[in-house]
């Protein structure tokens, strides 16, 4: 073989691998989101945005321009965006969204139904509802129906079942005891609902009730004389559970929610939590924030003004104002403990020793404090959406969801609604309220709003 042609295949083997390096850098760039530029003969940054929505297949808006539908991916140069996701008979989802360099921004739009379709779950008159600690379940009392046996206690599912539909049962009649003179509160194992009646002086009688079945009057047993005992023991349950919640907490957000806020629940992923504070505070810089490639863009709040509700983010260190709080700091007392049943404060404002407080209205508000009514005449109800990125913000007026960084307030229904409450089921695609929809106006029922 002579030497030339040695030469020219050494040659074109050197060529086909540079060719093969170049490519493969090539494509490990356009993977990284560069886009080749012909007039500048160079290679230009770009970021990503994923759009997700739920549902899905809406359109999607860059710069009020119509780009592309759900879900889908665009290059996009670094720069400031305003996206807007609409779909035809949902309001629409908006946000200002930074595009950085090599990096995904993430628009996962939740669209609520511009006219959601509702269905009535009660028809005579719902008092006192209340939702089981882990959200999975409702107690409310039933009364005014034409057959006196129905009138009682029930437990609502908050699941959605295909095969039994909304499942109901009812736990007690009210052939003996009157529920809806009765203080009711949720076991923190969700297996039993504790009635106590009083007079405004004493208290006249209590007893539990089990969730899964039918009470009968005759079987159920007084727990007046060891009630003190059982709030303590349940305080105490409540507080091993806050406990594995609050230890991922940083220390100075531990203190804020055990002694410096109010209305503190967790999301139900645990990764978020809204409070409301007590007093001006300043959270440091956000540490986590700086380490991580892309965090939500939302403005945060680091100075705590009292009567402001927040919600906190665990892994972005981050927090948001959401709302203000219609309460008193002087009379109100954390929901999250350690485990230690709560103390007066004072409500003149002073540092002396406040009167000894009655042994009825310890018992109530421990019951009100463990069950999240803080205020029993407050007309705010305010609770996590099962996304763990909404919370459901109920008032006399109607009900809103917004995104847990306080955008996109979305007006579900504006009705009058029975001490703003609202409760969303565990997939999210039911809305329950208490309102008096085509009913007089002391007729307040279960309304479910069909969210899908």
């Amino acid at each position: 073989m002579s030497t030339s042609i040695k030469r020219s295949r050494l040659l074109i083997t050197i060529f086909v691998s540079l060719l093969l390096v170049g490519g493969t850098l090539l494509a490990i760039q356009i993977a990284k989101g560069y886009r080749p530029s012909i007039s500048k003969m160079s290679l230009n940054s770009t970021g990503l945005l994923s759009t997700t929505s739920y549902p899905k297949n809406a359109q999607v808006f860059v710069n009020d321009r119509l780009t592309t539908v759900t879900d889908d991916t665009l290059y996009l140069s670094p720069a400031d965006y305003k996206i807007k996701i609409i779909k035809t008979g949902f309001y629409p989802w908006t946000k200002t969204v930074p595009i950085k360099p090599e990096l995904v921004s993430t628009t996962d739009a939740r669209l609520f139904p511009a006219i959601p379709s509702s269905t009535p779950l009660t028809f005579y008159q719902v008092n006192q509802p209340i939702v089981s600690p882990d959200g999975n379940r409702l107690v409310y009392v039933l009364t005014n129906s034409p057959f006196v046996q129905d009138n009682g206690v029930y437990v609502l599912s908050l699941a959605n079942n295909l095969i039994l539909g909304n499942q109901i049962i009812q736990i007690a009649d009210m052939s003996v005891y009157d529920y809806t003179k009765a203080e009711l509160l949720w076991s923190p194992d969700g297996t039993q609902i504790l009635a106590v009646f009083h007079d405004g002086k004493k208290i006249v009688a209590s007893h539990l009730l089990s969730t899964r079945n039918m009470n009968q009057a005759k079987n159920l047993v007084d727990t007046t004389i060891r009630l003190s005992l059982l709030l303590s023991q349940w305080q105490e349950q409540l507080g091993s559970i806050n406990k594995n919640n609050l230890v991922r907490l940083p220390e100075l957000m531990v203190k804020i929610a055990t002694q410096s806020a109010v209305n503190v629940y967790f999301s139900p992923d645990r990764e978020k939590l809204f409070y409301t504070t007590k007093e001006n505070l300043d959270l440091p810089d956000n540490l986590i924030g700086k380490t991580i490639p892309s965090i939500n863009p939302a403005i945060q709040s680091r100075k705590l003004t009292a009567g402001k509700t927040y919600v906190y983010d665990l892994k972005e260190d981050s927090n948001y104002q959401v709302s203000e709080a219609n309460y008193n700091p002087q009379t109100q007392q954390p929901l999250i403990t350690d485990g230690t049943p709560p103390t007066p404060t004072p409500t003149n404002g002073s540092k002396t020793k406040p009167a000894p407080e009655s042994e009825l209205n310890r018992i109530i508000r421990q019951i009100r404090l463990e069950r999240g009514q803080t205020d029993p005449h407050s007309t705010q109800n305010l609770s996590w959406y099962s996304t763990s990125r909404h919370l459901v913000v109920g008032n006399s007026d109607g009900v809103s969801i917004v995104e847990y960084d306080g955008n996109n307030l979305t007006l579900i229904i504006s009705t009058q609604i029975n001490n703003g409450f609202a409760a969303a089921s565990i997939d999210g695609n039911r809305l329950l309220i208490l309102s008096n929809l085509n009913q007089k106006p002391e007729a307040n029922n279960l309304i479910s709003l069909d969210l899908k």
